[in-house]
């Protein structure tokens, strides 16, 4: 066996300083100037390219492009013959104060059989809702968080608060306009009546 030259590295008595000399790091920079793999701005996690904006063009990324139905059984007879057609969040209205919709009307939805007055009721009917049940400054809210924190919470287990009885009743309003909707156009042959899907079930993210 040949004797080891090679002098072992010395270590302050600050252990968490580590050795006097490092190693010198080896650049992750490639070849040509194109820079780390890492660092691209218009990959993908995956290191797939992505388009900026694309979300903006019309195709599957676009929210209101027809997507499948998420929302019932792969295996029903619903998912092959419903769309969905998402309306986004507007977060210029509260900001993340209370979940508000944007009222800009998607002329896909007239297809559908909603028009765009019957859109923009809809619109504002649930932000008009749902900016109060969800305003942390509310008068309501403030109350329901003292007596809350009074009671141990149980104010809220008994389902007592304001915003659970705004946001059931928000609820309960889009089951009977889905019921009013199923009657006016639920005669008609061939024709599939349109439907909103609950808030709760999307996370309130979109309609």
């Amino acid at each position: 066996m040949a004797p080891d030259h090679n002098e072992p590295r010395s270590f302050s008595t600050d252990l968490e300083r580590g050795p006097d000399e490092m190693p010198p790091r080896l650049s992750t920079a490639s070849a040509d100037g194109m820079g780390s793999a890492t660092s691209s701005s218009n990959s993908s996690i995956m290191g797939e390219e992505v388009q900026g904006d694309a979300g903006d063009a019309w195709g599957p990324l676009h929210p209101c492009f027809p997507h499948l139905n998420p929302h019932v059984p792969m295996d029903s007879p619903e998912y092959a013959s419903t769309r969905i057609i998402r309306i986004r969040r507007d977060w210029l209205l509260q900001g993340d104060l209370a979940p508000t919709f944007s009222n800009i009307y998607p002329e896909i939805l007239d297809e559908a059989g909603v028009s765009e007055p019957e859109f923009r009721l809809i619109i504002d009917k649930l932000n008009k809702e749902l900016v109060p049940a969800f305003d942390p400054y509310g008068a309501r809210n403030v109350f329901d968080g003292l007596i809350g924190l009074v009671t141990g919470w149980l104010w809220d287990d008994f389902g007592l608060t304001g915003i659970k009885a705004r946001l059931n009743g928000l609820e309960k309003w889009i089951d009977n306009w889905n019921l009013e909707m199923e009657k006016t156009m639920g005669s008609e042959e061939g024709v599939i009546p349109p439907k909103l899907v609950s808030l709760r079930r999307t996370g309130y993210m979109t309609v």
